[in-house]
């Protein structure tokens, strides 16, 4: 068939939630299914509610509301239908490897992976789908001797007397499908999801075939359908789904209709990547908002409640706080508990996901003991916060006991970043034991492969206030994580941070970021270090902190006598997390180390006693032997801990 460029080819991906990822395809149309039932319609697609519709049924026929939209109100050569997270695959160049169902599993829907698919090439597509009367799906089945018809009848959230209906009103209107149906649901593998793309003509005769069949199902089994739970009422979609392989069959088997296969992806993921605007117009203002930024995960909701609490409870009165936490995970039962915590007429509390900001990056970063991934978010911070010119970054293990608007108020002009000098870090460089890792000396590290060349300039980055528009003109995203992932470095992002900011910081009181006795030693044995300067600098924020933080491993919901502890648990019992953080801490294992106990779990017995002295036999430190097992090692355990 000549490829005609006014044939309208309509490949409708159906989706009930906001904030996903579509591809920029003149063949793609996104539509919203059940939007008779949402308070507010998605932006930027079809709605299934406009003209004749059944949009209000959509918790019973699921995604069919978008075919039935479809099928009665667009105009079209090709009708294709597909599911925000399951799309055909028009590259038939690469055959994937599939689950038992038939999909080809990817992480995420993304122009990368999009395009893979063949996404960003409509001709191609166009040319492929031109060729054919019916595209359909790759089959996928059940194991062993199980049949679509008994896995439908052994289903609790499908009943027997439903397929048996339909199987009924089959024989009785359609008799001519009656046979085809009873041999399909007979056989273990079949055509799943609703996918497929037909020429109007197969469409239009599907869908009266469908609809008329369900409709009829609907009249039948209505007294029974009234009391089906939440999930077995989407009968209409599971049998549609039972239906449409029967209809698909039958038309492959006649003659005449020529047809391709094309495998179907499933995607982990599909949000789109997000961004946000300032919760308050500045130039209404009399001062400019205070824009806070925290990255945490959904567990930490205990700790990062206490510091919220913290931030709330020494606010002004006369002054806004635009708070934003960086995450991937958080439930909305957590985020609702947040929100109604700090609740009040000057704060906004808002929850950014950076799930799809962060992954073209995230595989190749470094992780190592209590350092997670929520560490590399501020990295994102110049994309994700477009419309932003200044943001104050907290890490989430610290209490405030002063108003964060002061510091945000700092001066930043021509510079990168504001921050504290690292103490701690000062008296590494100086010879401090516990130095180094893999027995790289701190001051050989810092000058020989960080190449900072001030080091005792070196930052704390806990406490930061970006220059986000300094950021943008300095460095692109993709700059800025490719220097993050091309080494392990010691301190991962803080040292990311250090080396691209160095001559560009401007140095604030360490009282904004004063760092606990980490077990007892961080004072007597590294700070003490430092050049004197630094040190009285930091003992004399001591007295008067305004933010402390909980630098290290040991922190005061796992070891409630360390350093400034008194501080996160005044705090921590103001939230509705406190019990969470008391049984956590309960909870602990009976044979876990008390950090500054000096002794060892059995785990940590054998790791340090037992394997280490091994492994540094046959791999001695600074050998080529052993750092290409340390960069082997990375490469398939990137979030590993090191050794």
């Amino acid at each position: 068939m000549a490829q005609d460029a006014n044939t309208s080819i309509k490949l409708f991906v159906s989706t009930h939630k906001g904030g996903v990822h579509f591809p920029d395809n003149e063949l793609i149309c996104p539509i919203e299914v059940g939007a008779a039932l949402h308070a507010q319609k998605l932006e930027g697609m079809l709605h299934d509610d406009e003209g004749e519709n059944i949009s209000q049924k959509n918790p019973r026929y699921c995604e069919l509301t978008a075919q039935y939209w479809a099928w009665k109100n667009a105009d079209a050569d090709y009708y294709g239908f597909m599911h925000y997270r399951r799309y055909l695959s028009f590259d038939q160049s690469q055959h994937y490897p599939t689950n038992r169902f038939g999909d080809v599993l990817m992480d995420a829907n993304d122009d990368a992976t999009l395009a893979k698919l063949g996404y960003d090439d409509p001709e191609a597509m166009r040319k492929l789908i031109e060729q054919y009367d019916l595209i359909v799906p790759e089959k996928g089945g059940f194991q062993g001797s199980t049949t679509i018809g008994y896995a439908y009848y052994n289903s609790w959230e499908q009943k027997k007397e439903d397929l048996d209906c339909v199987m009924d009103i089959i024989a009785e209107r359609y008799p001519e499908f009656s046979g085809i149906a009873k041999d399909y649901l007979n056989r273990s593998e079949g055509y799943f999801c609703n996918v497929f793309i037909m020429k109007r003509d197969l469409f239009q005769a599907y869908s009266t075939w469908l609809f008329d069949i369900l409709e009829e199902h609907e009249r039948r089994r209505a007294e029974a359908l009234e009391s089906y739970d939440v999930t077995s009422n989407r009968v209409s979609g599971y049998l549609a789904e039972r239906l449409c392989g029967i209809y698909l069959t039958w038309l492959i088997e006649q003659k005449g209709v020529k047809y391709t296969t094309l495998q179907r992806a499933l995607f982990a993921d599909v949000d789109e990547a997000q961004t946000l605007e300032p919760a308050w117009d500045a130039s209404k203002e009399e001062s400019e908002p205070v824009a806070l930024v925290f990255s945490a995960n959904d567990f930490y909701s205990p700790y990062l409640g206490a510091l919220l609490k913290s931030v709330a409870d020494n606010c002004s009165d006369h002054r806004k706080y635009d708070i934003i936490v960086l995450h991937e995970d958080f439930t909305q039962k957590n985020i609702d508990l947040m929100r109604q915590m700090v609740e009040a007429p000057n704060i906004s509390l808002r929850f950014l996901k950076v799930t799809a900001a962060m992954r073209a990056y995230q595989s190749k970063l470094y992780l190592r003991g209590h350092f997670k991934v929520e560490t590399y978010f501020r990295l994102l911070l110049p994309q994700m916060l477009p419309d932003y010119h200044k943001v104050l970054y907290l890490d989430a293990d610290m209490i405030c006991l002063h108003d964060v608007a002061e510091l945000f108020d700092t001066d930043v002009e021509g510079c990168l970043v504001a921050a504290v000098r690292d103490p701690d870090t000062a008296g590494l460089y100086n010879g401090a034991p516990h130095s180094g890792t893999d027995a790289v000396a701190k001051n050989k590290y810092m000058d020989e492969i960080l190449k900072i060349k001030h080091p005792y300039d070196y930052f704390q980055a806990g406490t930061i206030v970006f220059n986000l528009d300094e950021w943008r003109r300095a460095y692109t995203p993709e700059e800025i994580f490719s220097f993050a992932s091309s080494y392990d470095w010691q301190l991962l992002d803080q040292d990311v941070l250090n080396y691209l900011c160095q001559g560009r910081v401007k140095y604030v009181d360490m009282a904004w970021n004063v760092m606990m006795d980490w077990v007892g030693i961080r004072i007597k044995d590294i700070i003490i270090r430092a050049p004197r300067d630094i040190y009285q600098a930091y003992m004399a924020s001591r007295k008067n902190p305004y933010v402390v933080h909980y630098a290290g491993p040991e922190k005061p919901w796992n070891s409630p006598a360390c350093d400034y502890s008194e501080h996160f648990w005044r705090y921590a019992r103001q939230t509705p997390f406190y019990e969470v953080a008391l049984h956590r801490m309960c909870q602990a294992p009976a044979n876990d180390k008390v950090p500054g106990s000096g002794k060892l779990t059995p785990k940590e017995f054998a790791y340090q006693k037992v394997a280490t002295p091994i492994v540094r036999f046959f791999l001695p430190l600074d050998s080529k032997r052993f750092k290409k097992a340390r960069s082997i090692y990375r490469k398939i355990h990137p979030r590993g801990e090191n050794y």
